[in-house]
């Protein structure tokens, strides 16, 4: 009798187990391959697709197939099968396009990357509900208000569930931080705000834990150092762009997600639809439900070099929004 009711408890508990699909869109890219590895060790993911025109998807799916999991895997290539991909996803992560190398010009880079994001809200668009879609293809401030425009005009659109994935900036701000200060970054939060460029992401240090006393010289060091390391990046990498730090951002992202899909409270780091400064969208620590984005967090006290440099984001961030519509007017 112990034996059948361990037997029926166990059971009970299997099936009742949330089932969770993760899609990568972009999956065989530089930045998809590494985020597909790190998705297929994430134990509250049951189905792990993978989706990219590349020709050696299939390799990459195989190549993750030997990696021992529960998770189910699967892999599609080709436009043509993306709606299959799309089918029952609770998390849409876009990771293609063209990262920044030798050779590829910025109309080249942006005309591929305008042409992956613009297929793929077209497609997300057709589903119902709308799964949550987080966006890590450049330029983000510029792509976000694109994809909105592109789900708005082809069906189903929650602007809760659209997410520009920002959090390689707070990962940035926060291990400057801990260097500087001869810390545990693990301990270490800055909040960064407003979009995801050079000219508008404003690390926080009036914000920072643990707190440290930072005079204007600093402060302002601090800034152009953060503002600057994509520079960085691209000379020590010989012009190509970051790619493992992006990918882990955007598997903090999905473990953020699938918390609130389990009815647990989460925050994301993201650039989202957000009017609040009359810019339409804006960048920040927004925490989310089960059914996408609740509030942006908000903050008091900062600064007045802070505040200056929010002012200034604000024409900055209007532009790339007004440029996101109109690459989309034009492609």
């Amino acid at each position: 009798m112990n034996k059948l009711v361990s037997r029926k408890l166990f059971q009970a508990y299997s099936t009742s187990k949330r089932q969770y699909q993760v899609t990568v869109v972009g999956g065989a890219s530089d930045i998809g391959q590494t985020l597909c590895l790190l998705l297929r060790a994430e134990p509250a993911i049951t189905k792990l697709v993978i989706h990219d025109t590349r020709g050696q998807t299939p390799g990459v799916v195989l190549d993750l197939s030997h990696i021992p999991t529960e998770a189910n895997l699967q892999g599609y290539t080709g436009e043509d099968t993306l709606d299959r991909a799309l089918k029952n996803a609770h998390i849409v992560i876009g990771a293609g396009g063209l990262i920044r190398k030798p050779g590829i010009t910025e109309k080249l880079w942006l005309s591929a990357n305008t042409s992956f994001v613009k297929t793929l809200a077209t497609k997300v668009a057709k589903i119902e509900p709308m799964p949550f879609l987080g966006i890590v293809t450049e330029p983000i401030n510029c792509l976000i208000p694109m994809a909105a425009e592109v789900l708005r005009n082809h069906g189903e659109y929650d602007p809760r569930k659209l997410f520009g994935i920002t959090g390689l900036d707070t990962l940035r701000a926060q291990t400057l931080y801990a260097a500087q200060n001869n810390l545990n970054p693990r301990n270490c939060t800055v909040p960064v705000i407003g979009g995801h460029s050079e000219k508008t992401a404003i690390p926080l240090l009036s914000q920072s834990q643990p707190d440290s006393q930072f005079d204007a010289k600093t402060s302002q060091e601090f800034t152009l150092k953060f503002r600057k390391i994509d520079d960085r990046i691209l000379r020590a990498k010989r012009g190509f762009s970051p790619i493992l730090s992006v990918a882990f951002s955007a598997l903090l992202f999905t473990r953020s997600v699938l918390e609130a899909l389990e009815g647990r409270s989460a925050t994301v780091n993201a650039f989202i639809e957000n009017n609040d400064f009359g810019t339409s969208y804006f960048g920040g620590q927004v925490h989310i439900n089960h059914v996408g984005v609740k509030e942006m967090q908000r903050y008091t006290s900062l600064t007045q070099y802070e505040c200056q440099l929010l002012e200034r984001s604000f024409e900055e961030l209007r532009r790339d929004v007004l440029k996101g519509k109109k690459v989309l007017e034009l492609a």
